[in-house]
């Protein structure tokens, strides 16, 4: 089927994952269809993208780089002069305007209900399967993104993968950029960005490590858990946000954009990320990670951290670094052994992770290569399109 238009459907609830892969979607869907197919986004609220483009403006439609970006409330204000795409996808089981949903069933071909990410079994049987929605023309499927070649694939974009290649070959640029005050020294560096987190056990692992170690905290629920713990390790506050003890520098960033914070887990060693999209990129960059999965009621994020770790060890069981892997994996699922988030000690231990950060490199590096070429969902989403 022909691509002539496409819109995009996102509903923001609490927090910067859905519009982060929503705005990464359709920047490399654009990037891919460039002017022959025009594309809008629309959202039920602005904040978050206000805060992940600063040329984003507080009005019900605005056009960035060729895309259109539209309010609910201006779509229903206006709904008689729209008419709908005949490609449709609706992120994450969103509420789509009922008048739309109304004139796309008559004239739109294709709804694609594009859900959250997961590592677990069950999608593979539910991707590309039709959700029947009582219309004669329009067609409803589901979309089940995942980390197996039989899914919907992870969201690579090459506006990404350039950014990591301009970073890797330009970082003395970058490090003047986000750090310029770290020229003095040789610096062991990593990122945070969490929900509410006891990071104790980490900053006693870095006291030990015989490196300069500086950790970049992204995000408010990350330096307010990281603020808790300070006065224990008798920290000075050396300049504003910057922070200080033995061998340990703490850094607070400021709010950066979505392309910001791409060149900056490019540019350093580690990354600490949570939710789904910070996740990807995470994995993307090669590097070693830890993943902050996001918080379900009776303890349902477990499984999907379980089906992702299932998953990662499918991929590199081959690759004779068998104890790296079982640390990493066992300090995955520590890490996220919780029923609420809050800044009880939890039972992750960072010795050997850290001991094994080189072969954990290799994994991580290898896992990269793979998501890369067999679970790209930009791939995937545009053959199922296009053979429609």
């Amino acid at each position: 089927m022909e691509i002539k238009s496409l819109d995009i459907f996102c509903e923001i609830i609490d927090n910067f994952g859905d519009i982060g892969v929503v705005y990464r979607l359709a920047k490399e869907l654009k990037n891919r269809y460039n002017k022959e197919v025009n594309i809008r986004v629309f959202l039920n609220r602005l904040d978050e993208f206000l805060a992940l483009n600063k040329r984003a403006k507080n009005i019900g439609y605005q056009n960035i780089d060729g895309i259109e970006y539209i309010t609910n409330e201006y779509l229903a204000k206006n709904i008689c002069t729209f008419s709908p795409a005949n490609v449709i996808i609706e992120a994450f089981g969103c509420n789509i305007l009922e008048e739309y949903l109304d004139k796309a069933k008559d004239e739109s071909s294709l709804l694609v209900n594009l859900e959250y990410l997961s590592g677990e079994s069950w999608i593979e049987d539910i991707h590309l399967m039709e959700s029947p929605i009582g219309a004669k023309k329009l067609k409803k499927y589901f979309f089940m993104p995942g980390f197996k070649e039989n899914t919907g694939g992870v969201i690579v974009d090459k506006l990404f993968l350039d950014r990591k290649i301009k970073v890797k070959s330009n970082s003395e640029l970058y490090m003047k950029k986000y750090m310029p005050d770290l020229f003095d020294k040789e610096y062991f560096i990593g990122t945070i960005f969490s929900y509410e987190k006891n990071f104790m056990p980490l900053l006693d692992v870095l006291l030990k490590n015989g490196k300069n170690n500086c950790l970049l905290v992204l995000g408010q629920k990350s330096q307010e858990s990281i603020k808790s713990i300070l006065d224990n390790f008798d920290f000075i506050e050396t300049s504003k946000d910057n922070f200080e003890v033995e061998n340990i520098k703490i850094k607070f960033m400021p709010f950066l954009e979505q392309e910001e914070y791409e060149e900056l887990i490019n540019l350093v060693h580690y990354n600490f990320v949570r939710g789904e999209d910070s996740f990807v990129r995470a994995l993307l960059t090669g590097k070693p990670f830890m993943w902050h999965i996001y918080l379900q009621e009776e303890m349902a994020h477990m499984d999907k951290i379980d089906g992702f770790i299932h998953r990662y060890r499918e991929v590199l069981e081959d690759k004779n670094l068998d104890n790296p892997l079982n640390i990493h994996t066992k300090l995955l699922r520590d890490y996220n052994l919780r029923d609420n988030n809050s800044l009880e000690l939890g039972k992750e231990d960072f010795e050997d992770f850290f001991k094994e950060f080189d072969n954990i490199s290799k994994l991580t590096d290898a896992y990269s290569e793979y998501i890369e070429l067999k679970c790209n969902l930009i791939d995937k989403l545009n053959r199922f399109i296009l053979k429609y």
